[in-house]
């Protein structure tokens, strides 16, 4: 387990050093989950991270690929709703 202390500015932003963001896999974005007083954060792949993991993109045109697009998103907005 690793403890560090961080500072919390004026608008209570705290700011994750470089190498523990990368140590986390942490971009964009992250889930903060509070329970029991405690604050756990989990990176969150960024919406086009998550599509394009789950689209297949063997089409030769948007026109094509927009079906396959729109279902990947509906299932990962499911996801995050669940």
């Amino acid at each position: 387990m690793k403890r560090i202390s961080l500072k919390v500015d004026s608008k209570g932003r705290i700011q994750l050093p470089r190498d523990i963001r990368e140590d986390l896999g942490i971009r964009a974005e992250v889930s903060a989950t509070i329970e029991n007083g405690k604050v756990t954060l989990e990176p969150v792949d960024a919406i086009l991270d998550r599509l394009s993991k789950s689209a297949r993109f063997k089409y030769k045109s948007v026109e094509t690929a927009l079906p396959s697009l729109r279902k990947a998103a509906e299932r990962e907005l499911l996801k995050e709703i669940s």
